[in-house]
Order: C-alpha cells, then structure tokens, then sequence
C-alpha cells in the first residue's frame, strides 16, 4: 500500500515529514505543499530463509570493524545476542557453574574449523594456552584464568584463581583460531581482540575470510568474505560473499549507499542524514534503540596539565548541555546520561536511581555560566595563563563524530575554553595516539580522545574498561586513585545476577561521576542506511550479525536488468525497533 503525504516546497520545513510520518499532528497551514508517495518495504515477500547463490552485500564498518565483523569469521563458546543476557551459545551448547572458580562448557558436535579441521575440547585448550601466552589485557581474564581442562572430546573446564562474575562475557571475545593459524600468529598480546590478521581458512565462523585483514591497529581498506562451506548451521549464512568496507570517508559511504547500487548495501549515517536517506532512491532509514555511548575520556598522561583537576574537568561537563545534544544533534535520538553510561546495560537503571539527584544545569543560565568560568579562572594562575586567557583544549576523533563535536565546541567556548579539533583519517591512528600516551610517545598533541564506544557485551564493562589501571588502556596513572581501583576490582568479581550487583555498580558510578574522566555525553540510537532490498535488523551494539542478512530477488546481486522504476520511491519510516 503506497501512502500520500504533503511536503512543503520550503526545505527547511521537511522535518514535517518526519512528523507526520511518526503518526506525530502539527499544525503546518501557512506552508505550500505538494504531495509525495511513500510504499511500503516489499523487500521481505521475496526472501527465502535459505541461502542465495550469487548474493553479494557490501557493509560500511567505520567503527571497530575488528569487533563489528569478528564472529562472523571466528567462533568462541557464545557469541553477542539480542536477549537479556546479551549472549547465546555459539562453539558450547550449554554450560554450568560447578563453583565461583570453576566451570564447565559442553561443546557443539561436528563443527570444523575452515580448512576442514575438526573442533574439539583439544581445539579449546590449545587456544587458551595460546591465549595465556599473549593475552589481551583490557579485562582481568588473563590473570584469573588458570587453565582450560579437556574432560572428554565435547567438554572443556576453565579454571580460575578467584571468583570472576566477567567470565562469559570474556568468553565472548576469547575466539578460536585453528592450530595452523595459532602456529603462525597465536595470540599477539595486542590490547586490541579479536585480530583477525590475515586471511585465510582460519576460523569457525559463518564466513572465510578471504582476502584483507582486520585488527584493532591496521587493517586492510576492505575485506571480503565467502560462505564456509562447513558451517555447523546449513541455513546460514543467507548472503554467499560479504565485502567489508572501512577506509572510506563518512560523506562519500553515505553517497554510495543512498545514489548507487552495488558499492555500498549497509551504512551507519549520522542523525542529519536520516532525511536524506528517505528519500533515496536505493536506500531505506532503520534506527534501532540503542545501548551505544561515545567515550570522551581526558589524555591526563601528556595532554594540558590543567584537565588534571578534577574541578576543572567537572566545570568542563557542566558546560555541555546534554539534553540540547540529544534533541538537536541527535533529532531526539538518543538518551542524556550520568557518566556516558547507557541505561541498557546491566543494573545501570537501578543503580542510577541509588545515586544522590544532580541538578539539572543549562549553559544558557547566565549564573550557571558565571559561576563555570569562575571556577575555571581560579586555576589560571597556577598553570601560568593570564587573567583574560582562554584554555585551550584539543578534541582529537573521527571524522564521524564531527556533528556533535562542533556542538561541544560551542558550549565549552562560551566558557572561554578555545576548543581545537583534530581530525583523524581513521580509528587506528586515533587508537595509536590513543595508548601511546600513556607512555608519553603519542604523536599527536591531544587533550580529550573521543571515539564510538558501541555496546559489545551488554554488561558495562565495555565502558568500565579504561579505568583499569593495570592495562594499557588505563585513563590514568597506577596508584593514583586507589578507591576505583577498589570499585573495580569489586566489580570484576561480582557477576550481574549477584544481590549485591545493583549496589557494586553504584559505587563505581558514583566515584566515576565524581571524577569526570571523561566527558559525560548522551548515549545515541543506532541509525543506518539499508538498500532496499536487503533485509537487514541492526542490532543494539557494534557487533554486525552478517549470517543474518538476505537479500531479495530484486537485489542488484542477483537481479537480471535494471531496478524497476516503482520501487525508487521512498520507504515509509518505521520507528525504533518497529520491524521485528
């Protein structure tokens, strides 16, 4: 069923069409319109559940591709899913706590890695072997996982050296690599995970990777993937080869997607494009409601010694208005924040609501403005800046987050702050400078780091990880702040399903929240750009389910001719999470 609906000739007025097409009344009788046609999404009456020959999509990966794309080339016990617990089993097909520090996993039957090797429980304990060699250490598996034990051929125990409530949601990220790639690469103890660093028939996942590489630190500009001909699960994948795109620029992804066909299928676009994208040709909008935040964390390592006060940086957070970022930057799309927490994780509801209220400040109240650049003068003298100085402060991120960090700009300059923003070519140049400062080798100057910290595990954690003092991705210097040392460390023992879990997470938010080690920023929706005939449901996090994806008969992979001129009219907008 196609819909009218009226559109002004003025372009500044076609945010009523967002209105109107969210079921919203306004009153536009001043306004000239003309009337355009919407249909409704066909793309679902074709598809056939089972894989296609001859499907091909293309997906944008700007932001932790090496995270984004890991499970469909690897596998590990469980894998990110769409449900309460935030996992479901993958390479295991059930498990048991037999105590804090002990557990076992049953394995999935006749799985084979790539090259046709047979997985086993041998397979589980040659990876942890390799794994304790080199691990990653942004978490503290490394240092409470004793061993993995074979107890037959389908069932592994994990051993560790204290209670440990992170256990499956590290499992998440402790992949499985076949003896010939564990033989040439094993676990390379960078602080990024998964690596996947060279193509080839490695892996367990739905898909090989044939061609490129991608980790946290370098990466090929694409990738692409074939169907695994031994995939334990013969429905999956639907699609046969997935390209993987990642050193394009925002602007220029956001162009292929929404006015050619065959070069870009799936994109994340920022809010301001969401119109855009309705009106596309070759492109649908699907937001999704999201678990996502943006970590703006302080460089206190080699960055301007003045964010070393902790009034400073809570002056700087009192500047920007939240709610004015989330209504204006993000369309309404996302959700103001106590510490760039999203609600969507584990507890935080209930342990926000533990917290002492904080007033809600505005950077236009005139006494609320006075009394930040009071603050802010009073440490001017100490770091040698003149009265009437302003301070200045260096933002470096990527290109993608430009629309809302010429919005923080504005707020900090109203408070003399001289905001300069460094803009990155890609997110390993930003990650590079990012963990070299702490070692005072960083090669750009930067005083605040911001990058996408999209969900990747549903427990917060995922954004807990930088306060880790004893890791690389540490915010400040060891032994600087005891107690959230101790919060943490509280934290990584006590499991989400634990009656003291609500009360653990308060804690470490109230300390964090007093500290401002980072800047405190709404957490946004998930919005993407979907070629028509793609059938695609984002996720809430950074992980891309790519097995998921169809592709109807009218794809541009495996259609005959070109696409018919009725369906270049724009899609009806569906609401968050509307599609199930």
């Amino acid at each position: 069923m196609n819909h009218h609906i009226a559109v002004a000739n003025n372009p500044l007025v076609i945010f009523f069409v967002v209105i109107l097409t969210t079921g919203i009344s306004v009153q536009a009788d001043t306004f000239q319109f003309e009337t355009v046609e919407f249909r409704q999404d066909s793309s679902l009456e074709t598809i056939t559940h089972q894989p296609r020959a001859g499907s091909h999509v293309k997906v944008y990966m700007p932001n932790l591709p090496y995270i984004a794309a890991a499970h469909a080339v690897n596998g590990a016990l469980v894998r990110p899913a769409e449900n309460e617990k935030g996992w479901e089993y993958d390479m295991a097909t059930s498990h048991r706590v037999i105590s804090p520090t002990l557990y076992e996993f049953t394995l999935r039957e006749g799985v084979r890695f790539h090259d046709g090797t047979p997985f086993t429980a041998d397979s589980v304990v040659m990876n942890i072997e390799y794994f304790k060699r080199d691990p990653y250490t942004f978490t503290k598996i490394h240092l409470v996982l004793e061993r993995a034990e074979k107890i037959d051929d389908y069932t592994v125990r994990f051993h560790l050296n204290e209670a440990y409530g992170l256990l499956l949601y590290d499992a998440l990220w402790l992949l499985f690599y076949s003896p010939a790639y564990l033989e040439k690469f094993g676990w390379n103890g960078k602080p990024f995970c998964p690596n996947i660093a060279e193509a080839g028939p490695y892996g367990l996942g739905p898909y090989m990777l044939v061609d490129g590489y991608i980790e946290g630190d370098r990466r090929t500009p694409t990738a692409e993937l074939v169907r695994n001909p031994y995939y334990w699960d013969k429905r999956s994948p639907k699609v046969e080869r997935i390209t993987i795109v990642m050193d394009t620029s925002p602007e220029e992804a956001k162009a292929l997607a929404l006015n050619t066909e065959g070069n870009i299928d799936i994109a994340p676009i920022a809010f301001a494009d969401e119109m855009e994208t309705v009106f596309s040709p070759y492109a649908k909008l699907m937001r999704k409601k999201a678990n996502n935040n943006y970590l703006a964390r302080f460089n206190l390592f080699t960055g301007n010694p003045i964010f070393k006060e902790p009034e400073v940086r809570k002056a700087i957070n009192r500047a920007i208005d939240q709610h004015a970022l989330t209504a204006l930057s993000m369309n309404g799309e996302g959700v103001p924040t106590l510490i760039s927490l999203s609600e969507g994780f584990y507890g935080v509801k209930e342990s926000m609501a533990l917290l002492p209220a904080s007033p809600v400040e505005s950077i236009y109240d005139e006494a609320v403005r006075t009394d930040i650049i009071a603050t802010l003068d009073s440490y001017k003298t100490k770091y040698g800046y003149d009265e009437d100085a302003r301070i200045p402060l260096t933002i470096m991120a990527q290109e993608s987050l430009l629309y809302i960090l010429k919005d923080i700009k504005f707020f900090l300059e109203r408070v003399n702050i001289d905001v300069h923003l460094h803009i990155v070519k890609d997110e390993s140049e930003m990650f590079k400078n990012n963990l070299s400062a702490i070692r005072h080798e960083n090669e750009i100057d930067f005083d605040i780091v911001v990058w996408p910290n999209f969900d990747w595990i549903k427990n917060p954690w995922g954004t807990f990880f930088i306060y880790h003092s004893e890791t690389g991705w540490s915010t400040f210097e060891p032994g600087t702040d005891d107690m959230l040392d101790y919060h943490v460390n509280r934290f990584f023992a006590t499991p989400s399903y634990a009656e003291d879990y609500v009360d653990t997470l308060a804690g470490l938010t109230q300390h964090l929240h007093s500290q401002n080690y980072v800047l405190f920023l709404p957490s946004p929706f998930a919005t993407f750009a979907v070629n028509k005939e793609v059938v695609y449901q984002p996720r809430s996090s950074a992980f891309y389910p790519l097995w998921e994806i169809e592709v109807s008969d009218l794809h541009w992979s495996v259609r005959d001719g070109e696409y018919p001129t009725e369906k270049l009219v724009p899609i009806a907008i569906e609401a968050p999470d509307e599609r199930k």
